[in-house]
């Protein structure tokens, strides 16, 4: 397989050595880039935002002058695509318009792009106006909320989702090998930006004089604003601003994480809940239309986690003065929430899944068997290269 992945941002240089020394987690793109190379044949090219940037070509340049960047990676991956058996857009932003220049070619590599949105006027306009899903072989969702809206209301054949039921992509073998850090007892963090109620988080902290709770509201992808900049913050609330993949340590000096969200459709936070379950610490976190998590297996309230209402700040404040107050009940909940991390989060089961996407239906039956499947078994992936500390 010839593998071209799109990842519509401008990536770092030295990411792969940051890797190797165990100072960040590996992003999903360079983990299934390594899988691809790991295969018979396999190659996986990146092109991201920076290549585009010293890009000279007419056509490119002209695209990223009028239709901007999005558009001008788009037009990029149109003029290279025929070197490679499949493209995969990290994203709509660049799938939908990758899309429309697809149609121009008379035999064209298969297209698999992530979706984060289905609804929505614009979207309206690319999947039934314009049919942008006849150029897109897999959309990768994940939601059920996206899902059904993609197989309902836009009528895309079933054949064309792909619902990760799931997690998605978590780097959960970095946040299980931190060290351990000197917790401060009476510390819930929060992080992340997409879809968050911090409103709820600092009015219950309000409430709670003798906890401190700090947060780290950044995001290098979401496009939300900092809702936080809104709020008054009371003393024992503290805003920090932490580098792209040192989250850990937040987590690890809290005895809580708190993962307050606003109703969402696409399990938004759902990073941040993995992660910090990956490193043992109790999360609470707002649960869903359906009652539980985004429709996750097995997480169950009291047991893995905890669960609070939407908006309601006196449930926030009971949560957290709950697990405060009870040391044995973080650490059950804590060591549980790590077990189910271990069990939902695995990077092999989701290789599978996107190795099988990518491969197309030619390739269905050696991704049906148990755990990785007699193909990806194959593949000899070493687990150092993919960011497992030794």
């Amino acid at each position: 397989m010839k593998a071209l992945i799109l990842f519509s941002h401008a990536l770092a240089a030295d990411r792969h050595e940051r890797v190797r020394r165990g100072e960040h987690p590996q992003a999903d793109y360079d983990a299934l880039a390594e899988a691809i190379r790991a295969t018979p044949g396999g190659q996986a090219d990146i092109l991201d935002m920076t290549e585009v940037a010293r890009e000279r070509g007419w056509l490119v340049r002209l695209s990223r002058r009028w239709l901007g960047d999005y558009w001008a990676m788009a037009m990029l991956a149109f003029l290279r695509c025929r070197q490679y058996d499949v493209v995969m857009s990290h994203s709509e932003i660049v799938g939908l318009p990758l899309s429309l220049l697809l149609a121009l070619l008379w035999r064209r590599p298969r297209h698999v792009s992530v979706a984060f949105y289905l609804h929505g006027r614009r979207n309206w306009v690319w999947y039934r106006l314009l049919r942008s899903h006849n150029r897109i072989d897999k959309i990768i969702l994940q939601s059920r909320t996206q899902y059904e809206i993609g197989r309902t209301r836009l009528r895309i054949p079933e054949s064309g989702l792909l619902n990760l039921e799931s997690c998605g992509y978590v780097d959960i073998r970095f946040f299980e090998d931190r060290p351990v850090l000197p917790v401060n007892e009476r510390q819930v963090c929060s992080a992340g930006r997409e879809f968050r109620d911090f409103a709820t988080l600092v009015k219950a902290a309000a409430g709670l004089p003798d906890i401190a709770v700090k947060i780290d509201p950044a995001s290098p992808w979401s496009l939300h604003r900092n809702y936080l900049a809104d709020e008054p913050t009371p003393a024992n609330v503290e805003i920090c601003r932490l580098e792209l993949g040192t989250i850990w340590r937040l987590y690890g000096e809290s005895a809580v994480v708190a993962v307050p969200l606003l109703p969402n459709p696409i399990s938004a936070g759902s990073t941040t809940l993995v992660e910090a379950m990956a490193m043992g610490k109790p999360v609470i976190v707002t649960r869903s239309a359906d009652g539980g998590f985004a429709g996750w297996a097995d997480l169950i309230d009291g047991e893995n986690v905890i669960l609070v209402n939407p908006g309601d700040v006196d449930d926030m404040r009971r949560a957290i003065a709950l697990l405060m107050g009870d040391p044995e009940l973080r650490q059950r909940i804590g060591a549980n929430g790590r077990r189910w991390a271990q069990k939902h989060a695995g990077r092999e089961e989701w290789l599978r899944i996107m190795l099988g996407a990518l491969s197309g239906p030619t390739d269905a039956r050696r991704f049906n068997s148990d755990g990785l499947g007699e193909w990806l078994t194959g593949i000899h992936v070493d687990h150092h290269s993919l960011g497992r500390k030794k």
